[in-house]
């Protein structure tokens, strides 16, 4: 789309190329424009409305496959929804790139259309999009991401350890309790796992949580329970009053909205949700014990989508876009597997393949070879354990790994 597009067109190109990044859609123009900023859930509430306008825009099983309404839905379909390269969507719809932009271009504008129509917003509207308030809070995002990048790092030693880390943070709230008359009920389930989260990230998480809740639930109890899961543990903290639910403060949805970056940066996932006079805020930690895969491809997309995909296994991912922190990291992160794309800007995939096969840190962990090229021929015989071919589906990303799982566990020694 080009520059001069308006301001509404323009943000909602950027939501749609970030529609799993929960950050940039906290903080989009366009959360704004569409009624759901400030609150807990504003990022997946946008995403989901998203989401939900472009499926309004599937044709009628009797529109002919051929009619441009289908081409509209496809290509929002698979560019943005299923997260598809512009090459890709060009292959699966027959079209050039050329063509495929201005066509998207269409149908962007066909979108805007719907949203507009559905949320009743005026021609004028993209006059009215604050462009300083949305510079304000990218210049905050952008200084909290440089503060919290540490936690990216792959730097733990060994587990965190949540019955201590839990209960030293409900200390540090019982004056705060005390003062709003809330009583803690606590319960800790048995056999939890090591955590892979750093101790000082959790435990600020848990205090940001824990003191939404107590101010929420001024005069009634607070409930905090722990469960352990298949490759990870759960933490949910609750509170809700007799007659309603105190509303949030605005320092309660900026704790609510660090906690959730603390736990994105942490590769954990935070869920906040309200129901009959009830607060919930879920957060699920992977357990330590996971299987570390390094993933190394320059696109942001790509790492987000195999992060999701990961999420709730036994495999604990870590993405970088720079093949040259790849031995860095695998010094920290002992991976188990490493993804490796070979089309990337800055270095030759096929060299980097090279590089890792000869250094010691690298030369025993299977490689992966994850790509849109067709040359699976070429990449086992460089010395990749696997080849995989993007696009690829959850079931099949998982497969692949399970496969060299099961084939490291079967080599003697």
């Amino acid at each position: 789309m080009p520059t001069s597009a308006p301001p509404f067109l323009r943000h909602l190109r950027n939501a749609l190329n970030h529609l799993y990044h929960s950050d940039y859609l906290r903080q989009s123009p366009l959360a704004f424009l569409l009624g759901v900023a400030a609150r807990p859930d504003t990022s997946s509430a946008l995403s989901r409305i998203l989401t939900e306008a472009i499926e309004s825009l599937k044709p009628a099983a009797t529109i002919s496959p051929n009619a441009r309404a289908w081409r509209i839905y496809d290509l929002l379909l698979y560019r943005y929804v299923q997260q598809f390269s512009q090459q890709e969507v060009a292959d699966q719809l027959g079209l050039s790139l050329r063509h495929l932009r201005r066509e998207q271009h269409a149908a962007t504008e066909a979108l805007a259309d719907r949203l507009r129509e559905q949320f009743h917003l005026p021609l004028d509207t993209e006059q009215r999009v604050d462009e300083k308030q949305s510079s304000v809070h990218a210049t905050a995002a952008a200084t909290v991401n440089h503060e919290l990048a540490w936690l990216k790092e792959p730097s733990l030693e060994g587990p965190t350890v949540l019955e201590q880390t839990l209960p030293a943070a409900l200390d540090l709230t019982r004056p705060l309790s005390t003062r709003h008359q809330v009583h803690l009920d606590v319960a800790l389930a048995d056999a939890l796992p090591g955590l892979a989260i750093h101790p000082v990230a959790l435990r600020q998480i848990l205090l940001n949580l824990l003191g939404v809740a107590i101010h929420r639930g001024a005069g009634s109890r607070v409930r905090v329970s722990t469960k352990p899961l298949r490759w990870e543990a759960e933490i949910e903290i609750s509170c809700g009053s007799p007659a309603s639910l105190l509303p949030p403060s605005r320092d309660d949805l900026a704790s609510l909205d660090m906690a959730r970056r603390l736990a994105d940066f942490s590769g954990c996932e935070l869920t906040v949700s309200e129901k009959d006079d009830t607060f919930v805020a879920r957060l699920t930690i992977p357990a330590f014990e996971q299987f570390p895969v390094l993933v190394i491809d320059d696109n942001a997309d790509t790492l987000q989508l195999l992060h999701r995909y990961a999420a709730g296994t036994r495999y604990r991912l870590v993405g970088t876009p720079d093949p040259q922190q790849a031995f860095s990291i695998a010094e920290k992160l002992s991976p188990q597997i490493i993804i490796l794309d070979v089309m990337m800007p800055s270095i030759d995939g096929w060299e980097m393949l090279g590089r890792l096969r000869q250094h010691p840190l690298t030369s025993h962990i299977p490689i992966i070879v994850y790509t849109i090229l067709a040359q699976e021929e070429l990449a086992l015989s460089l010395g990749a354990s696997a080849f995989a071919q993007k696009p690829i589906t959850q079931q099949a990303f998982l497969a692949v790994l399970d496969r060299q799982v099961v084939q490291r566990e079967r080599e003697p020694g």
